[in-house]
């Protein structure tokens, strides 16, 4: 971690990390940046608030992203609406309390953008919060809500476009799922990687993918990019760390899954470079403080550009 906070301060003294010539009229603040699914005491798991003087748009909501909000000073009322990437449980994990909460507080309504499947699990955990509603106390005078009227949910896929409040927004289904290098079922299962036209610049997430021409397409030439990364010796390492008994056939079929699902600092790089975006700012980072030095080397082989690894409550 010490490794990344001095990586990420000696960016943006050389002008390639969060410091800029002048104000930007949008603001990427890092709400939590670890690669998932395993716990970690110092960062959060995947959320990134996107704001700008109109509004918020919170991308991904990992375990703890409501409290991630509270820490990092962001009023979580006006927030209106929420982009996920794909239902998995880092990226999803802490969507059950934004929601009771919102229920709770009797915030305004919200709107949930994401892949297919996001309307049926949306669904269930309103479904979850049934006791939850008998038993919350209501404000004097205040009518009983169902959390069904005051939640929307919007499914997007590979190629769609929308618009969340005056914020234009681009969809391509990205190659997370993928099985022996196969798309598991490229009109159901789809993770995606998201294009937003911010006031003042254009943000591109590629969300967890593997190496995508689609993702490569939707990036060209934008001013960031917020990219996963993984260094896939640590990972597999910690397997087996974490499960020493079980059976080297795993450790493989785990090595191949991270090849294929995410991108190691090579293939970030290549990415990048290929698309001519302006500068990458690393989240849902999969690399250990001790890697941190060679994942560097790896990605300066692919890429020249500005780059900032960044940490949990980061502002770019």
């Amino acid at each position: 971690m010490a490794i990344m906070l001095a990586f990420a301060i000696i960016c943006g003294v050389c002008g390639i990390g969060t410091a800029q010539a002048k104000t930007p009229q949008s603001e990427i603040i890092t709400l939590g940046t670890m690669a998932g699914p395993m716990a970690n005491p110092l960062r959060g798991q995947p959320a990134t608030m996107l704001r700008w003087s109109g509004g918020i748009i919170l991308v991904d909501v990992g375990d703890g992203t409501i409290e991630q909000m509270a820490r990092a000073g962001i009023d979580s009322v006006p927030l209106k609406n929420v982009v996920i990437t794909h239902i998995h449980a880092d990226h999803v994990g802490g969507l059950f309390a934004l929601l009771s909460r919102r229920y709770q507080l009797m915030d305004p309504p919200i709107t949930i953008y994401g892949p297919r499947g996001t309307e049926i699990m949306v669904n269930g955990l309103l479904a979850a919060m049934e006791p939850l509603k008998r038993t919350s106390p209501a404000l004097p005078g205040a009518p009983v809500r169902i959390p069904s009227d005051s939640v929307r949910v919007v499914e997007i896929g590979d190629g769609s476009e929308f618009k969340i409040e005056d914020i234009m927004v681009r969809a391509v289904a990205n190659t997370h799922y993928v099985k022996q290098g196969q798309v598991l079922n490229p009109e159901i299962d789809q993770s995606l990687s998201l294009r937003f036209e911010l006031p003042g610049r254009s943000v591109v997430f590629t969300g967890d993918t593997g190496p995508s021409e689609a993702v490569i397409a939707i990036a060209r030439g934008a001013d960031v990019l917020v990219s996963s990364i993984l260094d896939i010796d640590a990972a597999v390492a910690a397997i087996r760390t974490s499960r020493p008994k079980a059976p080297q056939a795993f450790f493989e079929a785990a090595r191949l899954h991270f090849a294929q699902h995410h991108l190691s600092p090579r293939e970030a790089g290549r990415l990048a470079q290929e698309a001519g975006v302006k500068r990458i700012i690393f989240t849902h980072i999969g690399i250990t403080p001790d890697r941190m030095k060679a994942a560097q080397g790896e990605l300066a082989q692919t890429w020249k550009g500005p780059v900032v690894f960044a940490h949990d409550f980061g502002r770019y």
